[in-house]
């Protein structure tokens, strides 16, 4: 990817998640594509020693975990002649352009978006099974997305080799992050930015109308349970949004 976690945070959270990990001593490499892995034999079979990007660097490595995210598999749907985006479209009853056919889970494009998440899939699974047992011209179940809020907790970290010892004197610090709903604003959108250098603190929501319609929060997250619950909730805020942003207790 373009950069750390693309998907859920904008450009300046990603740049302090990525400089917060180098003061830590963790090299970071992105925009890179891997050709292949460096094993050598050992007793216990075959080990990996180093991995390959096309760029001919090679990284030392006794380790290497694969988190390669979700992409649509849509070539059936495809040559069955079904409408395909990102993934497989299908409307708020998972039905896709062919009213025979549903489709729910990692394949699935609704409303613009591939979730790639099990609870969205369980959500889906919910509604769609609700849809398939309903009663002839009843009014049918509808999926409506999924609100999903990711937390992360990077801990404390003085790490190894050269600046290990400066780093765990000067006391590593930890990390939290949250990002949830639309945190790339469409047009109109009011979008409302707090960030702190010195505290590696940034925080940003955007609101639609008056309804909060997605946030990042990165270092502080005093204000996520306010924040999360008038989003979660889809209720109006109050008058003075920014409220929300700034105080610990959500503006109550």
């Amino acid at each position: 990817g373009e950069r750390l976690m693309e998907r859920h945070l904008d450009e300046n959270a990603s740049r302090l998640l990525r400089r917060h990990l180098e003061e830590q001593g963790v090299e970071v490499h992105t925009e890179c594509r891997i050709r292949g892995l460096r094993t050598r034999q050992s007793p216990a079979g075959r080990v990996v020693t180093a991995v390959e990007p096309a760029d001919g660097y090679r990284l030392d490595a006794d380790l290497v975990v694969l988190a390669c995210g979700v992409r649509p598999r849509t070539g059936l749907a495809h040559a069955a002649g079904l409408a395909i985006g990102r993934g497989i479209v299908v409307d708020d009853t998972l039905r896709t352009t062919d009213p025979r056919i549903h489709a729910i889970g990692d394949c699935a494009e609704h409303d613009d978006v591939v979730h790639g998440l099990a609870g969205a899939a369980q959500e889906q699974a919910d509604v769609l099974a609700r849809v398939l047992a309903g009663a002839p011209g009843a009014e049918l179940p509808r999926y409506r997305g999924t609100r999903a809020l990711t937390r992360l907790s990077l801990p404390a970290w003085a790490g190894t080799g050269a600046g290990a010892a400066s780093r765990a004197g000067a006391g590593a610090a930890h990390l939290d992050l949250a990002a949830f709903g639309e945190t790339t604003a469409s047009p109109g959108d009011d979008v409302i930015h707090l960030s702190d250098a010195t505290r590696g603190a940034y925080r940003k929501v955007v609101v639609r109308g008056d309804r909060l319609v997605g946030g990042i929060l990165l270092g502080d997250l005093g204000t996520v349970g306010a924040l999360a619950r008038a989003w979660e909730g889809d209720e109006p805020l109050p008058a003075a949004p920014l409220l929300h942003l700034l105080t610990h207790d959500g503006g109550c």
